[in-house]
């Protein structure tokens, strides 16, 4: 027969245990959520598949292109009782340049990706409906639409720090000289308007104010090496999400290309074009 423990063995094992429990829940606070989106053809558009919720905080989002052409994800968070039909109408406008409804943000994702392919982000989600869109298909529906309802409170979890930061405000790219390879760059909105970051390599001796010009005329191919070319999904003023790069060495131009949430221009127009080195 074993002994019995005594009553101290009792008090210090019970008080180990709870211990235990509160490291566990510690750890399991920082831990990001996993949300895993896939892209399959269909008819001549593509739909997004993911799941139907997800809790407030931070997030793993992980998108698979299972399609047949290129696709991208772009998430977009809705307050109040909205149709998607309403939504796809809010998206249009975003993308002619019109203004948007003011229960209509950018809620972050996926910039393009080859058919095959797959990307991983990291965010912090707000509560809300959020809509994923493919804006690389043809006019989307209410069939090819994924629809996540995010519950629990506000947030204020952070974004783990990666290898490189890049900021963006109103009209301009804020980055160091970034390294090459693949990197985490931290993409930070500190502007009031929405901002996305597309990137590519200036080609040869041309200058970033080749490229801006360029981009004004939108007459010919700009300065940059199509190869290079990587992007983000939009987000909002204040918002951030940590996104891989794939750089190589050279000068690359930042820009963006999302108009203001008043309606207007492209932010390249204004101006929103910066050369970055990568060393």
């Amino acid at each position: 027969m074993k002994p019995r423990a005594s009553r101290a063995q009792a008090i210090l094992a019970c008080t180990v245990a709870a211990l235990a429990a509160v490291v566990i829940v510690a750890c399991g606070d920082e831990e990001a959520q996993t949300l895993t989106f896939t892209i399959t053809d269909q008819g001549k558009g593509a739909k997004i598949s993911g799941p139907e919720s997800a809790e407030t905080g931070l997030a793993e989002i992980t998108l698979e292109n299972k399609s047949k052409g290129e696709g991208d994800m772009q998430l977009i968070r809705v307050e109040g009782d909205h149709s998607s039909e309403e939504v796809i109408k809010g998206l249009e406008n975003a993308m002619d340049g019109k203004p948007l409804p003011d229960w209509f943000f950018a809620g972050g994702g996926m910039g393009s990706i080859p058919s095959g392919g797959n990307a991983t982000v990291t965010q912090v989600l707000k509560p809300g409906a959020y809509y994923a869109f493919d804006t690389e298909a043809r006019r989307p529906n209410a069939d090819t639409v994924a629809a996540v309802e995010v519950t629990g409170d506000e947030s204020d979890e952070e974004i783990p720090g990666g290898d490189a930061t890049v900021s963006a405000a109103e009209y301009s790219f804020e980055a160091n000289e970034l390294p090459s390879g693949k990197v985490e760059i931290d993409f930070e909105n500190g502007g009031a308007q929405p901002h996305h970051m597309l990137a590519a390599k200036i080609v040869g001796d041309a200058t970033i104010e080749d490229v801006e010009r360029s981009l004004k005329s939108n007459t010919g191919e700009p300065p940059l090496s199509e190869d290079t070319f990587q992007g983000t999904a939009v987000i909002e003023g204040g918002e951030g999400q940590a996104v891989t790069f794939d750089l190589k060495p050279g000068r690359y131009a930042f820009y963006c290309f999302v108009s203001d949430r008043q309606g207007g221009p492209p932010h390249a127009l204004k101006g929103m074009v910066n050369e970055v080195v990568v060393k």
